[in-house]
Formats: C-alpha cells, structure tokens, sequence
C-alpha cells in the first residue's frame, strides 16, 4: 500500500509527514497528561486560557496544537524504533515510507527554521 505524500505544517514552521504529524500530536497528548498532574502547572495553564478554563478537552486541544512541533523528533525515533520490533510487516512499510518521505522534506524544515 502506498501512502499519499501528505505533510503537515506546525505552527513553529517546520513540515512532517502526516504519519509524524500525528504521532507527534499524541506524544504533546501524553505530555499534557503528565505535566497537568502538577497543580501549579494547571493552574498556570488555566490562567493563560481563561476563555478555556472550564473545558478540560479544550485545555488539552490548545496545548497539543501549541506543542506537537516540539515533539517531531520524537515521533520520529518512536516510529522508527517500532521499524526494529517484531510485529504487522505492511504496518513496517507504512511507517517506513513515511519517514523517508518525511525525510524529503528536509528542504521545508531548513527554509523556515
């Protein structure tokens, strides 16, 4: 199967596969988790979004959309460290042809950087 070549642009400015994109958004999702546990963290976030302040979904949302550019490059090596497990060997081939393409799109990330 192959994939269409899809890319997403963060707000930071750099580009990614849609595949990366979208690891990279859970990760910002799993970082919010963890770092919301932290009461004075919350409560700062909350004060930075007070149109959100009563919406626990939204609060999230907001902090993935802010974040996941920050978590490119670990949605990169989470992909490719699933690449050396045993597992779904067309699931293999997706995730490696998105990170080659995504890798082609290195001339994205250095113009607007």
């Amino acid at each position: 199967m192959e994939l269409e070549r899809q890319t997403v642009k963060p707000q930071r400015g750099a580009h990614a596969h849609r595949m990366v994109a979208e690891v990279a958004k859970g990760l910002a999702g799993e970082l919010y988790d963890g770092l919301m546990h932290n009461d004075k963290l919350f409560a700062e976030w909350k004060r930075q979004h007070p149109h959100l302040a009563d919406n626990p979904k939204a609060l999230e949302r907001a902090f993935i959309k802010r974040n996941w550019g920050r978590c490119l490059e670990g949605a990169r090596t989470t992909l490719a460290l699933m690449l050396s497990r045993p597992g779904n060997e067309e699931l293999k081939a997706q995730i490696s042809e998105a990170l080659i393409l995504d890798a082609g799109l290195v001339k994205g990330r250095t113009a607007n950087n």
